[in-house]
C-alpha cells in the first residue's frame, strides 16, 4: 500500500472546504432578501384597486358612493308625474320606507317632490337627512349652470340637493361640469354625475377634466340591455351605475315582465316579475329607480330585500342580455 502524504492530504482537504463554502455564500447572495419593514407592501397598497369599487351593502340597503356619501339602491322615478301626483306618490314611498326620490328638472315636478318631503319630515316618520334627491340639469338650462342648480334647490324647497346630474351630453358639458364642482363647494349639492352618457368615451371624457369625479353615471339598463362593459370601466373609478327605465320604460314592461326566464322564477319565487328584475338589479349591483303612480306597486317595487336569486340563475339573466336600448336619447 502507498503511504500517504499527511500535509499534502490536509492542504487539499481544506482547499475543497473552502470551495464549498464561497460556493455557498455566493448562492445566498443570490437568493431573495427578506424585506425591509419599511418598503414592504401594506394591506392599503395590495386592496387600493378594489377598494375603488362601489360597495352595496343590501343590509343597510345603500351603496357608499366615491364622494363618501351613500346612496339607497331602490328608489322612485318620477317622470311623467304632475307636482300633484308627485307629492302623493313621493310621501308614500317615503311612508312605506324608500329613501331614494329620482326627479328633474325637465320632468317639472321637483316642487311636489319637495312637498311630498316635507309632508313626510312633518309627520315625523323620515327626516331630511335620511332622504337622498336625485335631480337633474335640462338641456335648455346648459348655458346658465349655476342657476339652474338655484332654481332646483328652490323648487324643492331644500337647503342641499344629495345629487345632481347632468341630463344628457351637450355642447358645453365641461362648464356645466364645473358649475357643478362649484356647487359641491358651496355645500349645495353633495354628489354630482351624469345621464345619458351612454359609451365609455363619453364617460372618459368627462373624467379628463372632472376633478370631483362623477359619482353615479344613470343610463337606460335592464334586463336586455345591461352595459356590462361600461359598468366595469365605471367600477374602475369608483362610479355606480343608475338603472332608469329597469323595466324597460313605458310600452317595454310587458314584454321583460313575460319574459320565460323571469316567469319562471316569479313563480319559484312567489314574487312578481317586477320583483324578480328589480333583485336581479341589486345583486349585479345596479341601483334602479322604478317609476309608479300606483301606490300598490310602488310598495311591491321595494319589497326585493328579503329574497335571493341564486348564482346559477343570475346566470341565466346574465345570457338575456341583447345591448337593446328602448329609448332614442
Amino acid at each position: 500500500m502507498h503511504s500517504i502524504d499527511k500535509p499534502s492530504f490536509l492542504r487539499r482537504v481544506f482547499a475543497l472546504l473552502f470551495a464549498l463554502a464561497s460556493f455557498a455564500c455566493a448562492a445566498c447572495s443570490t437568493l431573495p432578501k427578506e424585506t425591509d419593514a419599511s418598503t414592504a407592501p401594506k394591506p392599503a397598497d395590495t386592496a387600493s384597486a378594489s377598494e375603488t369599487l362601489p360597495r352595496f351593502d343590501l343590509a343597510s340597503r345603500t351603496v357608499k358612493l366615491n364622494s363618501g356619501h351613500s346612496m339607497p339602491l331602490i328608489g322612485l322615478g318620477t317622470w311623467t308625474m304632475t307636482d300633484e301626483q308627485a307629492e302623493e306618490c313621493v310621501y308614500h314611498a317615503l311612508k312605506i320606507g324608500v329613501r331614494l326620490i329620482d326627479t328633474a328638472r325637465y320632468y317639472q315636478c321637483e316642487v311636489g317632490v319637495g312637498r311630498g318631503v316635507k309632508r313626510a319630515i312633518a309627520e315625523g316618520f323620515v327626516t331630511r337627512e335620511e332622504v337622498f334627491i336625485t335631480t337633474k340639469i335640462q338641456p335648455s338650462d346648459m348655458a346658465r349652470p349655476s342657476e339652474a342648480i338655484d332654481d332646483s334647490l328652490a323648487a324643492l324647497d331644500c337647503d342641499h340637493i344629495d345629487l345632481m346630474l347632468i341630463h344628457e351630453p351637450g355642447s358645453n358639458d365641461e362648464q356645466v361640469y364645473r358649475a357643478m364642482e362649484a356647487a359641491v363647494r358651496a355645500g349645495k349639492l353633495r354628489s354630482i354625475g351624469i345621464s345619458n352618457y351612454n359609451t365609455i368615451e363619453a364617460l372618459d371624457e368627462v373624467l379628463s377634466y372632472a376633478e370631483i369625479p362623477p359619482a353615479v353615471i344613470q343610463i337606460e339598463n335592464h334586463i336586455y340591455n345591461q352595459n356590462r362593459e361600461l359598468k366595469q370601466f365605471a367600477e374602475k373609478h369608483g362610479i355606480v351605475i343608475n338603472s332608469y327605465y329597469p323595466f324597460g320604460g313605458r310600452g317595454n314592461t310587458q314584454e321583460l315582465f313575460n319574459n320565460e326566464l323571469i316567469l319562471e322564477l316569479a313563480e319559484k319565487y312567489g314574487r312578481s316579475s317586477a320583483q324578480i328584475i328589480l333583485r336581479w338589479h341589486l345583486q349585479a349591483g345596479y341601483v334602479a329607480v322604478p317609476g309608479s303612480k300606483n301606490p300598490d306597486h310602488i310598495s311591491e317595487n321595494y319589497s326585493v330585500f328579503d329574497f335571493e336569486l341564486t348564482y346559477d340563475e343570475m346566470q341565466r339573466i346574465l345570457r338575456l342580455d341583447e345591448q337593446r336600448r328602448f329609448a332614442n336619447w
